[in-house]
């Protein structure tokens, strides 16, 4: 089917009759608002949305899709970089619906609608002093950031999102119903652990919960970068703060700009700055004192830190990266950061298109790295840090020199040093193919083909970071 697929009215009528949910065609009004998505780069045409209420719908979307041959896509808060959750000439299974938070405080569990967002979970958890690891700002999907692993604010003390999963309900390809976890269907378990959304469509989550909150102690420190010397060597300072920080302490070094904040003078947005940003999973007292030390570097160009609610550390990144602006986001493992990667950092940001704009490097380690490679089907446990690249701007008139320096830079670090390697799912490489998925999914690939084979071996969820199904 093309992108210009087009359902008769009888056909919708026929999907109408099967679910209970909302059908969105082409024609309908909202059809344009249920496409839109959080990259505003995106402009695919469905040529039929399906808001879901229950799994029966989803089963029943499924269904209709495939006896009819129509690509399918899976949206869940519609934020994946890529646009993912959207195909041209095909089927929409709109999950946005399922927002259901179920808190059990005694027992210390949440069970999450796959429509809901991380603002949604922790407005609910946090009102208990709990909370669970999940994406980095308000508006990520629960679904698509824990399906890629989900490294969030606390992840140095509570693992990633995955490694506080108890149980998924996932409906399959064939239209069962089935949880998915440690006893029940462990196989799936841990492909959905880091997998993505290959083997089935997930229809919620039971997570973990962890005291923390609602409290916690942040920095967000920012100094004057005005040449690439000077970024080089605030980045070697937080390598050597990063080496000794406690696992209480997840952190990032970005090179970016002032951003047009309203109570910040005018003259200083766009200025070229290193700023850290950290939060500390305990005692807020506490972790003022172990982030401190980000603060004493220098004069700072700007000094945000205090303790902040749990959900306000989300929401910074809400406000950063809003819906509908245009988006390329990309990303690479390193061992360390090494003099050479911190020079190219520097020399990125340099040349950087515009002021929305930052290299970052991102602390992995502590309980990241407690679980094997093998433990989850998300991979890079070894890793020290994460490094992104990360553009942002508005005017579609900038698309081609904005991708140009996201593709630039991120080759351009990947073939300056072999330990570089894989990137999180959530920021993809420039690659395609077979290179692709064995990069995002590392030493774990060929288990996650099989996977592939058992639950979907026709590989009609291949709008994502597509495995193939092993012959």
């Amino acid at each position: 089917m093309s992108m210009n697929t087009t359902l008769d009215s009888a056909t919708l009528a026929d999907l109408r009759t099967a679910v209970e949910g909302t059908v969105i065609a082409p024609d309908d009004e909202g059809y344009h608002t249920a496409r839109a998505l959080w990259n505003g780069r995106i402009d695919r045409f469905p040529a039929v949305i399906v808001q879901v209420t229950s799994t029966d719908d989803v089963a029943a979307a499924i269904s209709f899709a495939r006896e009819r041959e129509l690509p399918l896509a899976v949206r869940g808060g519609g934020h994946h970089v890529t646009g993912s959750a959207l195909v041209d000439g095909g089927l929409v299974v709109d999950l946005s619906g399922l927002t259901g938070v179920d808190l059990d405080v005694d027992a210390r569990t949440v069970r999450v609608g796959a429509g809901c967002r991380v603002s949604d979970v922790l407005s609910v958890t946090q009102e208990h002093g709990l909370a669970v690891t999940c994406g980095s700002a308000a508006h990520n999907g629960v679904a698509g950031s824990t399906l890629g692993g989900a490294i969030g604010w606390v992840r140095r003390k509570h693992g990633l999102g995955v490694d506080g999963l108890r149980a998924a309900e996932v409906v399959t390809l064939d239209g069962d119903v089935l949880t998915a976890s440690a006893d029940e269907n462990p196989a799936l378990f841990w492909g959905l652990r880091g997998g993505g959304a290959n083997f089935g469509v997930v229809t919620s989550f039971e997570f973990d919960c962890f005291e923390l909150g609602p409290e916690v102690a942040v920095v967000q420190v920012a100094y004057p970068a005005p040449d690439a010397e000077t970024t080089a060597d605030l980045f070697r300072r937080y390598r050597e703060y990063a080496a000794d920080a406690p696992d209480e302490v997840t952190s990032m070094a970005l090179r970016t700009f002032v951003p047009p904040f309203p109570f910040v003078p005018a003259e200083f947005h766009g200025a070229p700055i290193v700023m850290f940003f950290g939060v500390y999973a305990g005692d807020v007292a506490d972790g003022e004192a172990a982030l401190a030390p980000l603060r004493e570097i220098g004069e700072p160009a700007m000094d945000l830190s205090a303790p902040m609610p749990f959900l306000a550390v989300h929401e910074i990144a809400t406000e950063m990266f809003p819906s509908g602006n245009r988006y390329s986001w990309h990303s690479l493992y390193a061992s360390e950061l090494s003099d050479d990667l911190v020079g190219r950092i520097a020399a990125a940001g340099d040349a950087a298109p515009g002021r929305e704009v930052a290299v970052t490097a991102w602390h992995l380690g502590g309980a990241v790295s407690d679980a094997a490679t093998d433990e989850t089907a998300y991979a890079w446990r070894d890793a020290d840090f994460l490094v992104s690249i990360d553009t942002t701007w508005h005017d579609p008139a900038a698309d081609d020199a904005h991708l140009a320096w996201a593709e630039e830079t991120w080759h351009d670090l990947r073939a300056s040093d072999a330990t570089l390697e894989g990137f999180y799912p959530g920021f993809p490489g420039f690659v395609t193919g077979e290179e692709r998925a064995q990069m995002a999914y590392g030493d774990n690939l060929a288990r996650l083909a099989e996977l592939k084979a058992a639950y979907d071996p026709e590989n009609l969820l291949r709008s994502n970071l597509n495995v193939t199904p092993a012959r």
